[in-house]
């Protein structure tokens, strides 16, 4: 939910991380790794301060980002070693000079015309209608307030203002787009063929290659570092049995957002085009004396694709259409339109009436919605309080006792939080919480971890050393891993006897009879138009391969083999014109012309670096 929020206050165009300005929202929180810091400058332009608790949210921001896309949690050395301190530092130096920047331009944008935009999103909205108690409710979570969220929101419009300013028109040569026209449909023919995997037989092991295979293989069969622990973990969900909401409260917050409540009409439609208003008058006329199924047959119409849907009036853009759709009676046949696509008649299969529940048909979603309000500002009083308990020495148990609240126990859980049954626990399921309790030793202190929707305290109770599993207790896993080894040998061997006899244009029939398959040729295809059995990867490799090439591709059933027995270069010189494809080129130009402004206008500031409180920073770390 926080990351959804986020998205929805930035520009589609950051490259460079550009986004929001406000760096106290960022991602995770500085006493993830780095603990307390006292604000000591980092970087210093003009007379504008970077901080270095703000260096410590984007460094932690960029690791965060880069470990999502590693699909794993890296470490503060890897991070070093990887340069990701010093991204953190240039992506705060451009960050500043472009408000800077904004200022300077005095760029504008009215309360209004925010106010407007939020109240028009739609994660904002219940029933097509801005609910307050949601937007606060996502605030809340988010880390906002209104005002703070509304300064965001004016300065991700500021930035959008500039970034039009600066790369707004762009020209994307003729000859570039021939390039690409020629790249794109250059057709290839290939000779292929496909192996089933399920005709690859391998022999099975014996039980004494089985123990064999065990035992120079056991440390794959390793169970690794567990830990057991106790947790107190408050959410809104968790707290909402402790929440009191009165019948006076949701009848006061019914009334106030009654309209929001509201479902307007909605009608099941169809939308009939034809190519001349004549045909269109013949079937509105038609309509008037026999049956629809009956008329639908003989003017050759396809009923799946011309269903409109049930859908409200504001959906259907063409205001002539949707006007005369919502006052058609049902079960008729409008008169012929000649709307934005073309001239079509509107058919009303079933309307369903606009509605307004009364207070007991909403009352349970009502009631819910503010014990979930409630409850979310109970968990951050809880916060402030259970923290404060902590400072002042109180144990896990007493901090649950004070509270009234309930400790969760968990034993023999891996780094991944998966339990010794193999079952992946979900509320313990966070990576900064598995990172903590996996380098913390004993009675060591570990600091709260912040989720989603919850906070966590954690006590460790013991650490459980990594063991070898008995032969006994894997035996089924040791069958299956032999057998799949077996099998991906016997693949490389098809494959690679397969690509040399190819490769020197020898006969492979003698080959594949043993698969019962053989060689199938293409027809010419190209990138604009690939072969919809082959996956994305095998056609944009085989596309990419010279005459004569070989390009082996596997999937979870099969082997493809392929070969280029011709190449067919483009003769036409009609430019594709999608806009799709035009919008791409187009928006990559902006942000090439916007990242060069960017650069260009760093030489004009004084950027002073403290690097010794930077040095300071990270030359404490454990690494």
């Amino acid at each position: 939910m926080l990351n959804t929020l986020r998205k929805s206050v930035t520009g589609p165009f950051v490259k460079i991380l550009i986004g929001v300005l406000i760096l106290s929202f960022a991602v995770w929180g500085i006493q993830d790794i780095f603990g307390n810091y006292k604000k000591t400058v980092a970087i210093e332009i003009d007379d504008y301060e970077i901080s270095i608790d703000d260096l410590v949210i984007e460094y932690n921001n960029q690791i965060s980002t880069i470990s999502s896309q590693l699909n794993k949690q890296i470490s503060l050395k890897e991070s070093l070693d990887l340069g990701i301190n010093e991204i953190a530092l240039e992506n705060l130096i451009r960050k500043l000079v472009l408000q800077i920047e904004i200022n300077k331009l005095k760029l504008g944008i009215s309360d209004d015309f925010i106010a407007e935009k939020i109240i028009n999103d739609e994660l904002f909205q219940s029933n097509g209608n801005f609910n307050k108690a949601r937007y606060e409710q996502l605030l809340s979570y988010a880390g906002f307030d209104d005002e703070s969220f509304l300064q965001s929101e004016i300065n991700s419009n500021k930035q959008n203002q500039l970034f039009n300013l600066i790369a707004g028109t762009t020209h994307i040569p003729i000859a570039l787009h021939q390039i690409i026209n020629d790249f794109n449909n250059t057709k290839r023919i290939i000779e292929y063929t496909k192996i089933p995997k399920s005709k690859i037989l391998v022999k099975t092991p014996s039980e004494r290659e089985l123990k064999e295979f065990y035992e120079k293989f056991q440390k794959g069969y390793r169970k690794s570092e567990t830990r057991d622990f106790d947790a107190i973990i408050i959410n809104p969900n968790s707290l909402k049995e402790k929440i009191e909401i009165s019948s006076l409260q949701v009848e006061n917050y019914f009334d106030e957002n009654k309209d929001s409540f509201s479902i307007e009409e909605n009608r099941d439609l169809y939308q009939f085009f034809f190519d001349d208003l004549i045909t269109a008058n013949k079937f509105h006329e038609a309509s008037k004396e026999t049956g629809l199924k009956q008329i639908i047959s003989e003017f050759g119409i396809n009923m799946v694709d011309s269903h409109l849907g049930i859908i409200s009036k504001e959906l259907i853009l063409d205001e002539e259409v949707a006007n005369i759709a919502f006052l058609q009676p049902i079960n008729t046949v409008s008169q012929p339109i000649d709307g934005m696509l073309g001239i079509s008649v509107i058919y009303v299969d079933e309307i369903y009436d606009a509605t307004t529940p009364s207070l007991d048909d909403v009352y349970e979603t009502i009631f819910d919605e503010l014990s979930l309000q409630e409850a979310t500002n109970l968990m951050d009083e809880l916060y402030f309080e259970i923290e404060e308990q902590f400072l002042d020495g109180q144990s896990l148990y007493d901090v649950a006792q004070t509270f009234d609240l309930g400790i969760s126990t968990f034993e023999k859980i891996d780094i991944n939080g998966i339990d010794i049954n193999n079952n992946e626990i979900g509320s313990i399921k966070n990576e900064k919480l598995l990172e903590k309790l996996f380098t913390t030793n004993l009675d060591d202190y570990i600091e709260v971890t912040e989720t989603d929707d919850s906070f966590i305290w954690i006590k460790l109770n013991s650490i459980n050393e990594p063991y070898i599993k008995t032969f006994k207790n894997v035996r089924n896993f040791v069958t299956k891993d032999m057998i799949d080894k077996r099998k991906n040998e016997k693949e490389t061997e098809i494959v690679n006897l397969l690509k040399d006899r190819l490769e020197k244009d020898l006969e492979v029939t003698s080959v594949l009879s043993e698969y019962e398959t053989s060689i199938q040729s293409t027809e010419p295809f190209s990138r604009n138009n690939p072969i919809k059995e082959f996956t994305d990867e095998f056609n944009d490799r085989i596309l990419s391969s010279d005459l004569g090439g070989v390009i082996v591709g596997k999937s979870n059933e099969d082997i493809l083999v392929g070969k280029v027995v011709e190449i067919i270069p483009n003769k036409d010189n009609l430019i594709s014109r999608d806009a799709k494809f035009n919008d791409n080129i187009n928006m990559q130009f902006k942000n090439d012309l916007f990242e060069q402004f960017l650069i260009s206008i760093e030489k004009n500031y004084d950027v002073k670096i403290y690097q010794e409180n930077i040095n300071r920073l990270f030359n404490n770390q454990n690494l």
